[in-house]
């Protein structure tokens, strides 16, 4: 649901998903049950759109049921020149983005019905339609949301089966888009849910609802699979991954970098004019010596450096908590 639309409200939604997607560093989330409008998206890219950019596919008879939207967070993914495709209005909904170098990802969001199982499985069967009556559309890299069914019993808490059509048209779109499920490849036999419901006998059922399936070609380079808590206000649990290009730089830890403010605490300042003074005639002793590979300018500015950044790293531990 949309929730509180008033952005000064302590139970917004996209306040939460703007938090989420900043500490966790994820760039794109497919949402379902979005209960977005053209007016409601407008309202919240007004307050959040330096931050987030939301694409989004509503029913046609109401933007108050189902819905799904994918929100991408702009300090991490690139936002410009996207191509959506509405597959199914607010049920599945498909983006293009660049990606490295020349690269196009293409990402399927969907929210299955869950009314019954017959339409369950009829909407498996549309999307399959939908490739093959647009060819020249790239099939998605990967396909991410609630699919209100599962396909094996371990998916069940307690253990059962599926209806066996529903069950079916979804691995038949799965064969015509070469995709797998990730999490359950890389967890074969681990027991977890993204959903919990209480029947009227008070007993407690458990499913794993939301899922990603990828291309079996990138296999290798999907990385931490997650299912945890979103830290949103919803039913689901959330399911994650971190998808890298074969043509992505290279990304180190980088290098310390010391606090301004550190250079102003009394002791750091004592620790450089005092050792600062013993190195200065340190290097001026050893200008007229012979060249000592133990003993030399750049070693004994090297040591210079390491003490301080040492000492530099000890006093940021200690002073930045007290601000």
């Amino acid at each position: 649901g949309h929730g509180v639309m008033n952005p000064e409200h302590q139970e917004n939604k996209w306040l939460h998903m703007r938090q989420v997607l900043n500490q966790r560093k994820i760039g794109i989330m497919v949402v379902g049950e979005a209960h977005l409008d053209s007016q409601r998206r407008d309202n919240i890219e007004r307050v959040h759109g330096a931050s987030l950019k939301i694409f989004f596919s509503k029913r046609q008879d109401t933007s108050n049921a189902a819905g799904i939207a994918f929100v991408l967070n702009k300090s991490i993914t690139n936002t410009e020149g996207i191509q959506t495709y509405e597959i199914i209005a607010g049920h599945a909904l498909l983006i293009e983005l660049g990606w490295h170098n020349n690269e196009k990802l293409s990402i399927l969001g969907i929210y299955a019905p869950n009314i019954n199982m017959q339409e369950n499985a009829a909407f498996w069967e549309k999307i399959k339609s939908f490739f093959e009556r647009n060819p020249r559309i790239q099939k998605p890299d990967l396909m991410m949301g609630d699919c209100n069914v599962v396909e094996e019993q371990i998916d069940h808490l307690p253990m059962r089966s599926d209806t066996a059509i529903a069950v079916d048209s979804l691995d038949n779109l799965k064969t015509a888009l070469q995709m797998e499920d990730g999490w359950r490849n890389t967890y074969p036999s681990t027991l977890k849910y993204t959903f919990m419901r209480t029947s009227q006998d008070r007993t407690k059922h458990h499913a794993r609802l939301d899922r990603i399936y990828n291309k079996a070609s990138i296999r290798e380079n999907l990385f931490e699979w997650k299912i945890e808590t979103p830290g949103i206000n919803t039913d689901h649990d959330m399911v994650s991954v971190r998808f890298t290009s074969e043509t992505a730089p290279r990304v180190g830890k980088g290098r310390w970098v010391m606090p301004h403010h550190i250079i102003y605490d009394k002791t750091v300042r004592d620790f450089i004019n005092n050792e600062g003074m013993n190195l200065e005639d340190q290097l001026t002793m050893l200008e007229g010596q012979e060249w000592n590979p133990k003993a030399n300018t750049q070693t004994e500015w090297a040591n210079f450096q390491y003490e301080f950044v040492k000492l530099a790293r000890t006093r940021a531990k200690i002073l930045i908590p007290k601000l």
